[in-house]
């Protein structure tokens, strides 16, 4: 019995250190919904960029809970003066990926025909419902998704969360879009 509870708290601590935040340099994946990149190690550093759930990273150093991760480079490209880097808060950071507890039904034909979508781990119930819902209706068909591999985000709708696709051919007149907000298809 005492052999069985030390062996369990040792595998606890080794988890736990395991799990620990960013402590120094290295890859390391976030795990927050979403991080906010800023340009300096502070709450008051602008905002550049934002990072999601599983995305990796590069740490090159921490500074006060801080992990940089970018090199140093000239500001003037962030409408800022001086030398600057992207920075996040470490404790958002992990060396190890977290799951992918979202994933639904991923062994479905329509799941591994989008899998490769841009954000699919935040957006597949949208993704899916939606790929489901035109090939029901018959304006596409599981070959569009599997040709495609899933949705893509839409630069002309920024900063809407707004996917496309294409079904029947890749032209602009096959295009099919999906708010991932409302899960609402449209041309």
């Amino acid at each position: 019995m005492t052999k069985s509870i030390l062996t369990i708290v040792i595998m606890l601590l080794v988890v736990s250190v395991a799990c620990a935040d960013a402590t120094k340099p290295g890859d390391y994946y976030v795990t927050s919904d979403s991080v906010d990149v800023r340009l300096k190690p502070s709450d008051s550093g602008k905002i550049t960029n934002t990072l999601y759930k599983r995305q990796k990273v590069e740490v090159f150093e921490i500074n006060n809970g801080w992990a940089r991760v970018s090199r140093f480079y000239d500001g003037g490209v962030e409408g800022v003066s001086g030398t600057v880097a992207r920075w996040v808060l470490a404790e958002h950071l992990s060396s190890i990926r977290p799951p992918d507890e979202k994933l639904v039904n991923v062994n479905s034909p329509i799941a591994k025909a989008i899998k490769s979508s841009d954000d699919f781990s935040k957006y597949q119930e949208v993704f899916i419902a939606a790929s489901e819902e035109l090939i029901n209706s018959g304006r596409c068909t599981l070959g569009d998704f599997q040709e495609m591999g899933g949705w893509w985000r839409s630069s002309i709708h920024k900063p809407k969360a707004i996917y496309f696709t294409y079904c029947g051919g890749m032209r602009s007149a096959n295009r099919i879009y999906v708010d991932a907000a409302t899960g609402l298809t449209f041309k």
